[in-house]
């Protein structure tokens, strides 16, 4: 077997076997490289493993230089995780033919693990040297400026190379590398190029996926590729805060690839990060989600930068998306999405808590987007705490879904984490039903609600007899609860039943803080929704102004909910 590819085989080896400490999405794509490896040697299912198509790629990048850093001007030398992620890439074809089984790859991991070092010579790779005339390469990104980064270290690359041009022909232009004799070209695109249509793509390198707002850049690259016999599209990125975008929706289907849950042969992934249960401020953690620890990962900078982030709140989620590859929902993150999950119980039912007292408040910023309900089961304790069992209800029009404003409203919307009403907007009837529906159910003190844009809905449940709350949405009202919420989930005072949306929006909010310390709940962008956290948010509130040892029912003392 070539070197190149039994370091592969062994690195394989050493994970399943835990001499290398990964997390266990590595060792589940390890775990399918050896089922496969060995199907293919028994001549077992479609696919065969060729050593030769694998070593291929992997000498060729040998033969390049290091851009950057220490090692700038030396030959590339590959780790083993890169010569896995390639033995797969290029290793497993058709049997009996050459043709490529992966034509996507879906690569994460952290911020200077050298994914631009080896993605470059993939691309030059595949569009000068394997073979496939006319071939078009290109760099991708949201920008031309990011799209240039990948694109201007192969172009150092290959001007730093004169036997490779001189061998394959390749020339170099400002904008363009290409090869006359084949009439291919590498060449930086982007979401603001003028024209993406018409593309016919050989391999696309999809920058930084993580941080794409729309899917327009990857699906006019993946439509593309439907001429060639073997193309390829791969995706690298790290996490960020974008839980909206189509970077997310990817990692969740190599997660559904890797635990089995989804088969597809065409789509190869690997996302490096640590396990749930493991601390994110010790060491070994950081080496887990770092396979280029010591190497392209510097230990030293690393401790820094996770000592002062774990002194700083501001700079906690920046350094866990950057350097341990967790989606934290927002950049600035102000709640701990690690706390709120470890608060999870998805066996809770409302059915279970009929007749018991209940605040509940509603978020419905405006008709065509989403809405929230939320629902708060206050208990006071032996000392003299709250702890809560909350629920939420989310709501959205069936055109915000078409329109595809969020990956995973499809999604969510069948797994009845939404309820979608019909048209371009909410339908608040469905949610003044619903609210009708739960006030005979349970025990209502208060449904506490933002005065701006809900006056008639407020009305007209006041009139049913629903005790309605006016909440405006101030740093006043909005401060305490706001930080009653993190101190309840990261003390385990807060139980809820694992809603995916509800943790979305809580992940989505970051802090505005006054000069006296308040806090007032936003988003960091428009995209990333925070309704149901607000609502969350707003039900604690009229749980902390009347502590359960002191409720007095509101339907027996009208006065009390008069707003």
């Amino acid at each position: 077997m070539p070197p190149n590819v039994a370091a592969a085989v062994r690195y394989a080896d050493d994970v399943i076997a835990g001499r290398v400490s990964v997390c266990s999405f590595v060792i589940a794509a390890a775990e399918r490289f050896k089922r496969d490896f060995a199907a293919a040697a028994a001549g077992e299912g479609p696919w065969e493993f060729r050593p030769d198509l694998a070593e291929r790629p992997m000498v060729f990048t040998g033969l390049l230089p290091n851009i950057k850093g220490p090692m700038a001007g030396r030959p590339i030398e590959l780790r083993p995780d890169q010569k896995f992620i390639l033995a797969n890439l290029f290793g497993f074809v058709a049997r009996g033919t050459e043709t490529r089984r992966f034509r996507q790859g879906i690569i994460y991991q952290p911020r200077g693990n050298g994914k631009t070092t080896y993605s470059a010579p993939i691309a030059l790779y595949l569009t000068f040297v394997d073979g496939e005339g006319g071939a078009e390469g290109y760099a991708a990104a949201v920008t031309r400026d990011q799209a240039r980064i990948l694109f201007d270290t192969a172009q150092n690359m290959v001007r730093r190379s004169p036997e490779f041009r001189s061998r394959f022909g390749v020339e170099v232009g400002a904008n363009a590398i290409y090869q006359t004799r084949t009439a291919s070209k590498f060449v930086p695109v982007s979401s603001d190029a003028k024209a993406l249509d018409g593309l016919n793509v050989q391999i696309g390198i999809c920058d930084e996926i993580g941080s794409h707002k729309t899917p327009e850049v990857y699906e006019v690259l993946l439509t593309a590729m439907g001429k060639r016999t073997h193309p390829m599209l791969i995706c690298i990125s790290t996490a960020t805060g974008n839980t909206s975008g189509i970077g997310k929706q990817l990692w969740d289907y190599v997660v559904k690839i890797l635990t089995g849950a989804v088969q597809d042969d065409g789509v190869f992934g690997i996302l490096y990060t640590i396990d749930d249960d493991d601390d994110p401020w010790a060491e070994v953690s950081w080496i887990k989600a770092n396979p280029g620890w010591g190497t392209a990962v510097q230990p030293d900078a690393i401790r820094g930068i996770m000592r002062q982030a774990r002194n700083n709140p501001a700079q906690e989620s920046t350094a866990k998306t950057k350097h341990l590859n967790i989606w934290v929902g927002a950049d600035d993150a102000l709640f701990s999405t690690r706390a709120w999950r470890e608060c999870a119980d998805t066996g809770l039912s409302m059915d279970a808590l009929e007749g018991l007292p209940c605040e509940m408040a509603l978020d419905l910023a405006t008709r065509s987007d989403l809405a929230a309900l939320a629902l708060s089961f206050p208990t006071a304790e032996a000392d003299g705490r709250i702890t809560y069992k909350v629920f939420c209800r989310c709501y959205l029009p069936e055109a915000a879904v078409m329109e595809g404003k969020h990956a995973q409203y499809p999604n969510w919307a069948a797994d009845a984490y939404l309820v979608i009403t019909p048209g371009n907007e909410t339908d608040f009837a469905t949610i003044e039903a619903d609210i009708l529906d739960f006030c005979r159910r349970f025990d209502v003190r208060s449904v506490a609600y933002d005065p701006w844009g809900s006056t008639q809905l407020a009305q007209r449940l006041q009139a049913e007899g629903v005790p309605m709350m006016e909440f405006r949405a101030t740093t006043q009202n909005f401060s305490e609860p706001t930080k009653e919420l993190d101190a309840a989930m990261r003390g385990g005072r807060i139980v809820h039943d694992g809603n995916p949306v509800l943790e979305w929006c809580v992940g989505n909010v970051v802090g505005r803080y006054d000069a006296r310390g308040n806090v007032y709940p936003r988003k960091a962008r428009a995209e990333n929704k925070i309704d149901g956290a607000v609502a969350l948010i707003m039900a604690l509130a009229r749980s902390m102004a009347k502590p359960p040892e002191k409720f007095v029912s509101i339907f027996d003392r009208p006065e009390l909910w008069t707003p």
